[in-house]
């Protein structure tokens, strides 16, 4: 019996995978960043009280928290997505990021 010839396909390089694996990347890493930004103004804040200061202000830590939360939601549907869903949920968060940068950082 005769075995069959047996060829090897080649596998295209998919460059668009690996832009799509460092956006998520860069989006994952400004939600991490912000969740560090919030732990160190919480501390400032808890400390300010204890102190009798005035500390960052409540407002701007629960800015800072919402945020947060919606930036982490926007990751997450940009983590669990695929095509033009997780590339609008990362745009999301970038344009989060430059919202809470704004409003309580530059301005």
């Amino acid at each position: 019996m005769a075995e069959p010839d047996t060829v090897e396909l080649s596998v295209p390089a998919e460059p668009a995978r690996t832009r799509v694996r460092v956006w998520r990347g860069v989006t994952g890493a400004l939600v991490a960043g912000w969740g560090a930004v919030v732990a160190v103004l919480v501390f400032a804040q808890v400390v300010a009280w204890a102190g009798g200061g005035e500390g960052p202000g409540v407002a701007e830590l629960v800015g800072h928290v919402v945020g947060l939360v919606l930036a982490g939601a926007a990751q997450l549907v940009a983590d669990r997505s695929d095509g033009r869903r997780a590339g609008l949920a990362g745009v999301a968060v970038a344009l989060l990021t430059l919202a809470m940068l704004w409003l309580f950082w530059w301005s």
